[in-house]
């Protein structure tokens, strides 16, 4: 969560917040980012209207204020 408040506005890669994050060279064969990505919603974005953590589609993932439109 760190790197995303760090980072907020800017769109970062899986790539990015594996070696970023975790000092580690990205396998695009796993979930691993996805997962602590999701664990990371589950907290802060899912129990609330306001969300913060964005997919960005083909580039990565943003953290913004937005109001979810559910």
């Amino acid at each position: 969560m760190a790197y995303f408040i760090r980072n907020q506005g800017r769109v970062i890669s899986k790539t990015e917040l594996a070696e970023k994050v975790w000092k580690i060279d990205f396998d695009t064969g796993t979930n691993i980012i996805e997962v602590y990505v999701n664990y990371l919603r589950n907290k802060i974005d899912k129990p609330f209207t306001m969300k913060y953590i964005h997919t960005v589609f083909g580039s990565g993932y943003t953290l913004k204020k937005e109001e979810n439109a559910d």
